[in-house]
């Protein structure tokens, strides 16, 4: 069990390849890239529906008759990178990939409280941003913002997937933030 959980935080840290991704093509080829990249997952997760053609331990249970979490994850990329500059952008991909990933692996792996987990994703975000000279007080409250939305789960009877609200929470947080102060 736990390889496959592994293999699947994996999957989730590759997101961060969309960040040498985005220095080496420019924004304009990115944009076209990310969105390439989300209508074949797409295509994927058709072809996942009407011939189970990946291997189950990819998905999660809750996954199994509904959208992949990696097609959420695409549609937040493809909207940030249309939408927000290329550090809003960087934020939102290092929430998303990053933070959450450490998240679920304090979490699932660990077995460790939300309350952890959260502090992992909150602190494996910030060291990342410090690394790519990114953080500020717009990208820690918009990690904080992540954090939460990561931690919201439900909202009356509709389940939230984190990995659509996290990156476009913490990017657009940044973005705002950045504007604003």
């Amino acid at each position: 069990m736990h390889h496959r959980e592994i293999l699947r935080k994996f999957i989730h840290f590759l997101g961060l390849i969309y960040i040498p991704a985005y220095d080496i093509l420019g924004r304009e080829n990115m944009i076209v890239v990310v969105g390439a990249i989300t209508i074949f997952a797409m295509f994927i997760e058709f072809l996942r529906h009407r011939y189970n053609v990946l291997p189950e331990f990819l998905l999660r249970g809750y996954e199994k008759g509904k959208i992949g979490a990696y097609i959420y994850f695409g549609i937040a990329a493809s909207i940030i990178t249309a939408l927000l500059p290329r550090d809003a952008c960087f934020v939102g991909i290092v929430v998303g990939s990053l933070g959450d990933g450490t998240s679920g692996i304090l979490k699932r792996l660990l077995n460790l409280s939300k309350h952890v987990a959260s502090f992992g994703m909150f602190s494996s975000s910030a060291i990342a941003l410090s690394i790519l000279n990114l953080l500020s007080p717009p990208a820690l409250i918009a990690i904080v913002a992540g954090v939460l939305a990561e931690r919201l789960e439900k909202v009356g009877k509709f389940y939230i997937n984190d990995n659509l609200t996290v990156p476009l929470t913490s990017a657009l947080t940044y973005y705002v933030l950045e504007i604003v102060l």
